[in-house]
């Protein structure tokens, strides 16, 4: 098999991912599977693997997605049919406006109390 491959490799240029879809898959199902045992909902962790090219196919087994910051949280609204959820210990002022409009969740330590009336009043719009 091994013979086989290798020609191939050769003539892909690197940089490059290769994904194996049916590993990809295989462990989607066992997700999908926890998820409907446990009645959760299990979100694709961006930061370990942001491959947006294969969202479609793993938006069909999970939830949605988990950023750290305004960047991912863009990433995972436009890229993936579902819910984004976005946790930072703080965030920057500059960028509050943009997450409450992005994000379906966010979860900060210090979200409302370090930026008090604008994180409120961002809120509330969402309700």
């Amino acid at each position: 098999m091994l013979e086989v491959i290798s020609p191939i490799l050769r003539t892909i240029e690197t940089p490059c991912y290769v994904l194996d879809e049916a590993r990809l898959i295989k462990n989607l199902e066992i997700l999908r599977d926890v998820r409907e045992r446990a009645g959760c909902k299990i979100l694709l962790a961006q930061k370990a693997f942001s491959m947006f090219a294969v969202y479609p196919l793993i938006a069909q087994y999970l939830d949605g997605t988990t950023a750290s910051g305004l960047y991912e949280a863009r990433l995972g609204r436009e890229e993936f049919p579902g819910e984004v959820h976005v946790f930072a210990a703080a965030f920057k002022q500059g960028e509050i406006a943009e997450l409450t409009k992005i994000s379906d969740h966010i979860v900060s330590l210090i979200f409302i109390h370090s930026l008090g009336d604008l994180a409120l009043k961002q809120f509330h719009q969402l309700i």
